[in-house]
């Protein structure tokens, strides 16, 4: 069986198979739902609906468009 470390497509890889590696850690999509759901709702409904589009406006104060 040849090895695996070195490089691929110039990315240094430590030779492991990636289900080794991911064994036991819980994937992003898990975290951000996980933490998603700490939130209270009454901050949830904080949010403006338009913060997207208007982002410049609520971080930096500058006028909507």
């Amino acid at each position: 069986m040849a090895s695996t470390s070195g490089k691929k497509n110039g990315i240094a890889t430590s030779g492991a198979r990636p289900d080794r590696l991911s064994r036991g850690v819980p994937r992003i999509a898990k975290i951000a739902q996980r933490l998603g759901s700490m939130i209270p709702k009454s901050e949830l409904n904080a949010i403006p609906k338009d913060l997207s589009g208007q982002i410049d406006h609520y971080v930096y104060g500058t006028p909507k468009k």
